[in-house]
C-alpha cells in the first residue's frame, strides 16, 4: 500500500518495465508524471461514475457542476493533496449529487487531480490523472462527500509470459483491425499502436484497449474488477472481437441504407441505421416496429367485428405512422388514435339475463318500493326476450335526492347481465367531455361515451349519466346539446366522437338518466327520454327499507352483529316522524349510522352489553327531534291555510298566513320569497273574492279599509307557481270572515280569474308529503282525479280526498263558507 508510484504511464498493477525504468530519453512521456515520493492514500473522498468507468493512465479533463460533488472536490484538494477516487455506480442515478456509497460498486481507481480552476458558476473544472485500481474496503462517511477506506491494487506480471504476449498480439491485431472501420476512435487507436512498444506493461494496454470500445458499462466494470492479468486480457480480446464484428456489420448496413433512403428521409438515417443493427443482431424491435406490430396484431383479433370504415381508417393510420419519426408529436397522436380505435370492443356484447322472473327478484332484493323503474326494466328484459336482440333505450329517472335513483342503476346492470359505468354531469360545461376532443389539441382524449366502452369492454354496457339536470354551459359549449345525439335512437347507432371521427353504434346500449328536477333539463334532450318520476317515500316505505336495508348495512359496516345493536319498530318509526321527514332515506341513513357509530365506541371503551334501540333511547343517541307535528295543522286559526307544494327535493307542505291591518287605504304585501306567478295568484285571489264579496258573506268594504300581509314560511326558501292558488284564497275568506278552515285539511290547484280550479303536476310527490306531516283531508282539481287513481294504495291510505272543479267548493269543503 506505501509503495510509491514510479511513473503514471504504467499501471501500478504491472512489474516493472526495464525500458521504461533505464528512462530511454528517446521514449516521450504522454502523461504527466507522479513523484516517486508519493503514496496512495488510504483514505479517499469517493466520486460517482454514471456512464463508464475509468482505467489507470487516464488523464482527462473533468467539469464538476456547483453543489455537493465540487464540494466534495475541493475538499479532496485541501485534505487530501487532490487524491480522489472514482467509482461507478451500480445503476444510472439522475442526481450524482445524492448518491450513496452504497450504490457504488467496490472497485474503482484512484486518482490525482493535477490541476483545476474555479468556474464563475460555482464548480469547479479539473485536470485529472487516474493512477491505480482501488479497492474500497469500508465506508467512513455514507452520504456526499462520501469517504471511503481501501488499498490500492497490485498483481505482479511477467511481460515475458508466453501466453501473456500472445494476448498483447491479439489486442495489437484487433486494434488495427477496428481502426480501419470505426473511425470514431481512430486518433485513439493510431496513437496506441504507433506507441505501442513504448506501452509499459500488458495490464496498460488491456485498459486502454477496453476504453476504447463501445461495451456496456456492466462489461467495462468487469474488466476493472479483473485484477489478475490473463482473465482481465481474455475479456478485452472477446470485447474487441464483438466490437469489431459490430463495426463491420455497420459498414455493411450503412451501405444498404444509403442506397434506399432518399434524399428527404435522410433526416432518418441514425434511427434506421439502429433499427437494422438491432434485426441483424437479433435483438428486440424498437418502439416503433413494436407499436407497430401490437397495434396490427390488436386489429386482426377483433376480425371481421370491426366495421369497414374503421377497419380502412386504421389501415391508413398504420401506413401513416410506418412513415413518421417516433420522436414526432404526429407520432404520438396517431399511435393513440390508433390504440383507442383498436382497443374499443367492436362485436363484443354481454349476454343479457332474459328470466323475466329472475330479474325482477333481484331488483326486489335491492330495492324498496320504486314499482315503476322495476316494471319498467322488466319490459326491457321482455321485449329482447321476445325480440332476441341486445337493443338499448334510454330512461330518465326524475325524484329527490335520496331515493335510489343511482343505485338501482348499478342494480339495473348487475341483474340483466350488462357492464355498468357511471359518470356524473353535474357541472359539466365542456361538449368535448361527451364527443371527445379535436385531435388537434395536446392532451387531446375521446369522450366519456367512447371512454366508457373502452372501460365496460362491451358495445351494450348500461351508462348511468348522473344528475343530467346539473349540466352547466361554458365557452366550451353546450353538453345537453351534445347529449342529443347520444340520447336520440334514430342518430345514436352513428354517434360520431370528435377525437376518433368514426362512427360508433350506441343503439345497443341502456342509458339511465337521473335528475331531481325535470325543468333543468332542455325540452329537446326531455323529449328523448322515457321519463319515469320516483316520488319521495311515505313513512311505512321508510320504515319497510329501514329494517331491510339500512340497518343491515349500517350493522356491517360497522362491526355489528344484530345481537350487540336491534333497532325496534317504534324507534325507527320516531326517528322517521321526528328525525328524518325528507322526502328520502339518505339522511334516515345517516341517523342510523350515527347510531351504530356511538355503539362501536361503547364496545371499544369495554361497554359490551347488547343495546335495545327503543323510543325513549333515541335522545339518548340522537339529541333533541328536530321536527314537531305543527299544532296548527290539528288547531287551526283563521287565516291560516296549509298547501301542498312540489319541490326538487320531493314534496312540502306549506302555511299559507294572512293578516289585515286596519288602514285608510286598501292594499296587498306579500312576503316569503315568492315568484312572479305566485304573486300573480295572490292578487287574482284578492280581486275574485272582492268581485263576489256578497255571495260570501263578505263585507264589501273589507279589502278597501285594510292591508292585507301574506306570508308563506320558510322566509330563505324561493317559491313559485300556480298550485298556491286556491290556497292563497282560501285563506283570505278565512281571514275576513275570521272562520278558521277544517282541521289537517291540506289542498292544491290553480285558480282562474272566474272561480276556475285548473289542475296542477306532482300529485304523488304532494300526497306524500301530506301523509309525512299528518294531514287526513286533501282538495284536489277535478282534473288530477286520474293522477290519483294511479297512486298506489299503501301512498294514499289514510288520506280522504275531494276532487274539486270551482272556488266554491274549495271553500265550503274547508270550512269558511256555509252550503
Amino acid at each position: 500500500m506505501n509503495d510509491p508510484i514510479e511513473n503514471s504511464d504504467r499501471d501500478p498493477g504491472d512489474a516493472p518495465d526495464p525500458a521504461a525504468q533505464a528512462g530511454d530519453p528517446a521514449t516521450p512521456a504522454p502523461h504527466v508524471v507522479v513523484r516517486i515520493d508519493e503514496v496512495i492514500p488510504e483514505r479517499l473522498v469517493a466520486l460517482p461514475l454514471n456512464q463508464r468507468p475509468m482505467f489507470p493512465t487516464m488523464v482527462l479533463p473533468l467539469v464538476i457542476p456547483a453543489g455537493k460533488l465540487s464540494e466534495a472536490v475541493r475538499l479532496a484538494i485541501e485534505r487530501s493533496h487532490g487524491w480522489v477516487g472514482f467509482f461507478l455506480t451500480r445503476e444510472l442515478i439522475e442526481d450524482g449529487s445524492a448518491c450513496t456509497a452504497s450504490q457504488l460498486y467496490r472497485v474503482g481507481c484512484a486518482a490525482r487531480i493535477i490541476k483545476h480552476q474555479e468556474k464563475e458558476d460555482g464548480g469547479i473544472q479539473v485536470l485529472i490523472q487516474v493512477i491505480a485500481r482501488w479497492r474500497m474496503t469500508s465506508v467512513e462517511r455514507d452520504t456526499m462527500p462520501i469517504v471511503v477506506r481501501g488499498e490500492a491494487v497490485r498483481t505482479p506480471v511477467d511481460p515475458m509470459d508466453t501466453q501473456v504476449r500472445a494476448l498483447a498480439m491479439a489486442i495489437v491485431s484487433q486494434l488495427r483491425q477496428l481502426v480501419t472501420h470505426n473511425p470514431v476512435f481512430g486518433e485513439e487507436i493510431k496513437m496506441v499502436l504507433a506507441n505501442f512498444n513504448n506501452i509499459e506493461g500488458p495490464g496498460r494496454l488491456a485498459d486502454i484497449a477496453a476504453s476504447l470500445t463501445t461495451a456496456r458499462r456492466e462489461e467495462l466494470q468487469e474488466v476493472l474488477e479483473t485484477f489478475e492479468i490473463v482473465p482481465r486480457m481474455e475479456r478485452v480480446v472477446a470485447l474487441l472481437a464483438r466490437e469489431e464484428q459490430l463495426t463491420q456489420l455497420k459498414t455493411k448496413i450503412q451501405k444498404q441504407i444509403e442506397e434506399k433512403v432518399s434524399e428527404h428521409q435522410r433526416k432518418f438515417f441514425l434511427h434506421e441505421q439502429l433499427k437494422a443493427i438491432k434485426q441483424e443482431l437479433g435483438l428486440e424491435s424498437d418502439d416503433k416496429t413494436l407499436d407497430m406490430q401490437r397495434l396490427r396484431q390488436s386489429l386482426e383479433r377483433r376480425g371481421a367485428a370491426v366495421p369497414e370504415e374503421v377497419r380502412e381508417v386504421a389501415e391508413e393510420e398504420l401506413r401513416k405512422l410506418a412513415l413518421l419519426d417516433p420522436a414526432s408529436s404526429e407520432y404520438n397522436v396517431v399511435r393513440t388514435r390508433l390504440e383507442w380505435l383498436t382497443e374499443l370492443p367492436w362485436g363484443v356484447y354481454s349476454e343479457d339475463v332474459l328470466d323475466v322472473a329472475s330479474v325482477r327478484r333481484g331488483l326486489d332484493a335491492d330495492h324498496y318500493g320504486l314499482e315503476d323503474v322495476k316494471q319498467r326494466i322488466v319490459e326491457f328484459v321482455a321485449v329482447r326476450q321476445v325480440k332476441r336482440d341486445r337493443g338499448g333505450g334510454i330512461v330518465a329517472l326524475v325524484g329527490p335526492p335520496g331515493t335510489g335513483k343511482t343505485s338501482i342503476g348499478a342494480s339495473i346492470a348487475r341483474h340483466i347481465g350488462r357492464r355498468f359505468f357511471r359518470f356524473s354531469l353535474g357541472g359539466m360545461r365542456d361538449e368535448a367531455e361527451i364527443k371527445g376532443h379535436r385531435r388537434t389539441y395536446v392532451g387531446a382524449l375521446p369522450g366519456k361515451i367512447v371512454q366508457a366502452l373502452r372501460r365496460c369492454g362491451t358495445m351494450n354496457p348500461v351508462i348511468l349519466l348522473d344528475e343530467i339536470d346539473k349540466l352547466g354551459h361554458g365557452p366550451q359549449g353546450d353538453p345537453a346539446a351534445a347529449l342529443l345525439e347520444v340520447l336520440d335512437p334514430e342518430q345514436n347507432k352513428d354517434f360520431l366522437d370528435h377525437y376518433l371521427d368514426v362512427r360508433i353504434d350506441l343503439s345497443q346500449v341502456l342509458f339511465i338518466c337521473t335528475a331531481n328536477d325535470l325543468s333543468g333539463i332542455p325540452e329537446p334532450l326531455r323529449d328523448r327520454m322515457e321519463v319515469i318520476r320516483l316520488s319521495g317515500y311515505v313513512d311505512s316505505e321508510k320504515l319497510a327499507i329501514a329494517k331491510h336495508y339500512l340497518v343491515p348495512k349500517q350493522l356491517a359496516a360497522h362491526g355489528l352483529a344484530r345481537r350487540d345493536l336491534m333497532f325496534t319498530a317504534p324507534a325507527l318509526s320516531q326517528m322517521i316522524r321526528d328525525y328524518a321527514r325528507e322526502a328520502g332515506v339518505r339522511h334516515l341513513d345517516q341517523l342510523i349510522a350515527k347510531i351504530c357509530r356511538k355503539v362501536a365506541t361503547a364496545r371499544a371503551e369495554g361497554r359490551r352489553d347488547a343495546v335495545r334501540m327503543t323510543p325513549a333511547r333515541l335522545v339518548e343517541y340522537l339529541g333533541k327531534p328536530l321536527l314537531r307535528d305543527d299544532e296548527l295543522l290539528a288547531h287551526p286559526r283563521p287565516g291560516v291555510v296549509t298547501g301542498l307544494a312540489w319541490t326538487a327535493l320531493g314534496g312540502a307542505t306549506l302555511e299559507v298566513e294572512a293578516v289585515a291591518i286596519p288602514a285608510e287605504k286598501g292594499g296587498l304585501t306579500l312576503t316569503g320569497q315568492l315568484g312572479d306567478v305566485m304573486k300573480e295568484s295572490a292578487t287574482l285571489a284578492r280581486s275574485y273574492l272582492m268581485a263576489h264579496a256578497a255571495r260570501f258573506a263578505l263585507d264589501p268594504a273589507f279589502f278597501d279599509r285594510h292591508l292585507v300581509h301574506v306570508h308563506v314560511p320558510a322566509g330563505a326558501t324561493p317559491k313559485d307557481g300556480p298550485s298556491a292558488g286556491i290556497t292563497i284564497a282560501t285563506a283570505l275568506l278565512s281571514l275576513a270572515r275570521q272562520r278558521a278552515p277544517r282541521p289537517r285539511l291540506g289542498m292544491t290547484g290553480e285558480l282562474t280569474l272566474t272561480g276556475r280550479v285548473y289542475p296542477v303536476g306532482g300529485i304523488r310527490e304532494k300526497i306524500v308529503a301530506a301523509r309525512r306531516s299528518g294531514l287526513e283531508r286533501v282538495l284536489l282539481p277535478l282534473a288530477n282525479e286520474r293522477d290519483w287513481a294511479e297512486l298506489p294504495r299503501y301512498v294514499t291510505e289514510g288520506i280522504a280526498v275531494t276532487f274539486v272543479a270551482t272556488l266554491d267548493e274549495v271553500l265550503l269543503h274547508a270550512g269558511v263558507i256555509d252550503a
